[in-house]
Parts: C-alpha cells; structure tokens; sequence
C-alpha cells in the first residue's frame, strides 16, 4: 500500500507533505460533511463550531493515530442534528457520504494540478503525496468499519430501541478499528487491507496513471 509511513526511513520533506495530506483530507471531509448537513435542513444561527477551517480542530486523536499506523484515518465527528431532516435516514447516508466525495473531489484536483506542474519539469512529489493521503481517506471511508463514514451507516438503520447498545457500539469502535489496525502493522497480516486493496488499487491507478509513484 502506498503512503503507509515508514519511520524508520521517512525523510524530512515526506513527513511534512505526509502531515499536511492529513490535514487537508480531515478538513475537506468535515467540512463537506457540515455543508451538505446545512443545505439538507441543519441550520443553526451560529455554525461556527463546525464551519470553521482550522485542521487542527478536526483531528481525532485515535483518527491521526490511525494514519500513521495504516495511511488513513478518520476526522472528529461532525455535529449534525438529524431531527431536523426531512428524511433524517436518508438524510444522514448523504452527509456520511459526503466526506468521502470530498476527498475523491480534492484528489481529482490536486491530480490535476500535478499533471499541469510537471509540464514544466517541476518537482511535485510534495503535492502527489498529499494526493495519495486524500485518496487513501477516500477509499477507507467507504469501507463498513465505524467510525469510518460507511460504517456510520447502519446506526440510521438500527430501530430507536437499540439505542442505548448503538450508542455504545459507536463510543468503543474507534478504539476497536485503532487496535485492529495496530495489530495489522505489527504482525504484517493483511486484515483491513484485505478489503481495502481491490477497492484501493483500481481508484489510485486511475488517478495516478500518469505519475510513478513511490
């Protein structure tokens, strides 16, 4: 897999690009997440708890942990007051979504952008890593693992009497999906990237086609 931190021989310059994809992909999918949540119905007089462009409040602690283990990671939970939808279920599958689209959105242009840099025979490794950090945020996304954005979905699904086992399920999976993917790293044995290859490699050989990566 690409761009799973080695820190044994990561240099100066790929750390710093490496940090800032996390950056960048955390807050682009957050913010996309509070966007459509607004335009969907959660309008709030005061929204500057969510709309408010700085990475760093973005960051999940177990979420940025995770992306130095694996290469991908999750952002804080966006606050969003479902009962304000029209259709709070299908209302929340399209903000989960939303992160994710976002993130392939972001990579499409930093894509781009390379492609129009090394026309002119300038270095952009910097901007490619922070294109296989989106995309690698993009693609886990849509794996069904919460606190990653598909594995959200299913809590729109589970009947308000559960509510109480949902609430904790969600509360302790982050630590689940954390441990899970510290142990992956540690023994070498391919269980999350099980399923994150066969959807990974087709969606960055697309968008890096052009490009040798490494």
């Amino acid at each position: 897999m690409p761009y799973i931190l080695d820190l044994q021989n990561v240099t100066l310059d790929y750390l710093v690009a490496f940090c800032l994809g996390i950056l960048f992909s955390v807050t682009i999918n957050a913010e996309a997440q509070a966007f459509v949540a607004q335009i969907l119905g959660d309008v709030r007089s005061s929204d500057k708890t969510r709309f408010h462009f700085n990475a760093f409040r973005h960051l999940d602690i177990l979420g940025t942990i995770a992306f130095f283990i694996a290469g991908f990671g999750w952002p804080r939970n966006v606050d969003v007051d479902t009962s304000k939808f029209k259709h709070p279920r299908l209302y929340s599958v399209i903000v989960q979504c939303s992160g994710p689209a976002a993130n392939f959105i972001l990579a499409s242009i930093v894509s781009s952008f390379c492609l129009i840099v090394e026309q002119f025979s300038i270095d952009s490794r910097m901007f490619k890593i922070v294109l296989g950090v989106n995309l690698m945020m993009a693609v886990s996304n849509l794996l069904p693992f919460p606190p990653l954005a598909l594995g959200k979905i299913p809590a729109t699904i589970i009947p308000e009497r559960y509510k109480r086992f949902k609430k904790t399920f969600f509360q302790v999976s982050p630590y689940l999906l954390a441990t899970l993917l510290f142990l992956e790293r540690s023994s070498q044995i391919g269980i999350v990237n099980y399923f994150l290859v066969p959807i990974f490699s087709p969606v960055f050989g697309f968008f890096t086609k052009s490009y040798t990566f490494g």
